[in-house]
């Protein structure tokens, strides 16, 4: 992989506990993509949309509610993810 992730945003997706956000790594940025489940607005649609038909090869979901991440926690999601 070519691109350098963004680890705090990494270990921020993981913090966060909010369930009407849904976190996802954009493997071609390395950066965090935040969908809002509750906006109905079209762009968020469309982002939405662009995360769901991509999932897998250029998006990967990253579940919240550790409050406790860390860099070790970035490390274990990342390699769970065969990152």
């Amino acid at each position: 992989m070519a691109v350098s992730l963004n680890r705090d945003q990494i270990r921020a997706a993981l913090a966060q506990n909010d369930p009407s956000l849904s976190m996802y790594l954009d493997l071609e940025t390395g950066t965090v993509v935040r969908v809002d489940e509750t906006d109905s607005s079209p762009a968020m649609e469309a982002l939405r949309n662009e995360v769901m038909e991509k999932y897998g090869d250029r998006f990967r979901y990253i579940s919240g509610g550790n409050s406790a991440a860390d860099d070790a926690a970035v490390s274990a999601w990342l390699e769970g993810e065969g990152l």
